[in-house]
């Protein structure tokens, strides 16, 4: 929810990530915070934009959104693994922002805010230098000519593996014009229930998992 002091002109959180975006620059970190200690330490970067974390129920493991890569990061506390950052899901339909744990079911759940978008995928397919000088002209034009979102409502859930059972993707919900509920962007799963936050929308969506 947006502050009231803030006010609703010149707030604009999406305009900052479109700008990162741009920039191409794997800038994204996972860090830990000690409250006992004040000691922050940097458990993973090098990270394209991370975004969304949860942790699972006993706490051996972190997810991390990487949402420029469309692919989601699993970063091990505990166990043989501890310390490695692991790529669990190489692709997703769409770009990945939150996320959230069903203690009860170990499944995982990650919003998509948008569909995809035919730019991004001409801007991968370029040579590097040509790349960074296109993503250069397209950050200096006016926001009315930048790519733009696509009305699009999405959420996968996800297996983040375990022993033998290798992660992977479950489901994915979608209203692929958003015509229902769309830019979503967070999620919390409580009590067989999913509750979808969004940067825009001024309401809660709730998806029943019953």
């Amino acid at each position: 929810v947006e502050p009231e002091r803030i006010g609703t002109e010149g707030w604009d959180t999406l305009q900052a990530s479109t700008i990162d975006f741009m920039k191409g620059e794997k800038s994204g970190r996972l860090l830990r915070y000690n409250p006992l200690t004040n000691v922050v330490d940097v458990l993973a970067s090098n990270i394209n934009f991370a975004n969304g974390v949860a942790v699972d129920k006993d706490e051996s493991y972190v997810i991390v959104s990487e949402t420029f890569s469309s692919r989601v990061l699993k970063y091990h506390l505990k166990g043989d693994r501890a310390g490695q950052l692991e790529l669990i899901i190489p692709e997703l339909p769409s770009f990945p922002d939150g996320a959230d744990c069903d203690f009860s079911t170990g499944f995982c759940y990650i919003p998509m805010p948008t569909g995809p978008l035919p730019i991004v995928k001409f801007l991968f397919s370029l040579p590097q230098v040509i790349e960074k000088h296109l993503r250069t002209l397209i950050m200096i034009l006016p926001r009315s000519l930048q790519p733009q979102v696509l009305p699009y409502g999405g959420m996968v859930e996800i297996y983040p593996g375990s022993g033998e059972v290798p992660p992977s993707v479950s489901r994915i919900f979608l209203d692929p014009h958003g015509e229902t509920i769309s830019f979503l962007t967070g999620v919390a799963v409580h009590e067989n229930s999913i509750y979808l936050g969004s940067l825009e929308n001024k309401y809660i969506g709730v998806y029943s998992l019953d």
